[in-house]
């Protein structure tokens, strides 16, 4: 999949050294999977994000997908929420690279890349009570064409 260069132009210019404080959005996030958009017997048997304070103005994120089979896939970062890039270690299937920023209180922005290229746009938005969060995934097709993907995470 491709995304155009600008949409991550875009993403990556959105660090802002007044942003948001991230504590919120910090700890255990679980996709409640009957919001995913795909057949349920196509579905993973759970999808977790933890997000934690690395100390130093760093954030440390790990991400699992737990596969039907019990086969795990974990990818983890290192970041600064400034918009620029970093390596992700371990299962580099989808993404290598990650950048985030946090724009607005409760809102969360990673864009993500594979192999130089821009890979998907994620934007994360905490529900008022802070139980819950909604991803709104940016992707384009191999047709060419963009579309969204929406998830419900749950603490």
């Amino acid at each position: 999949m491709k995304m155009p260069a600008l949409m991550l132009a875009l993403v990556a210019g959105t660090g802002n050294p007044a942003q948001a404080s991230p504590a919120p959005m910090l700890g255990q996030w679980k996709v409640d999977l009957a919001s995913m958009p795909i057949p349920p017997e196509a579905r993973p048997k759970s999808v977790t994000a933890e997000f934690t304070d690395a100390g130093d103005g760093f954030w440390h994120t790990t991400y699992v997908i737990t596969g039907r089979d019990g086969s795990e896939r974990r990818m983890t970062s290192r970041e600064r929420l400034n918009g620029k890039a970093v390596q992700i270690e371990g299962d580099t299937v989808e993404a290598d690279s990650v950048a985030m920023s946090m724009p607005a209180p409760g809102v969360l922005v990673m864009g993500l890349g594979k192999d130089g290229r821009p890979g998907s746009v994620r934007t994360y938005t905490l529900a008022a009570d802070g139980r819950s969060m909604t991803e709104s995934a940016v992707n384009v097709g191999d047709d060419g064409k963009p579309f969204v993907r929406t998830f419900r995470w749950v603490r």
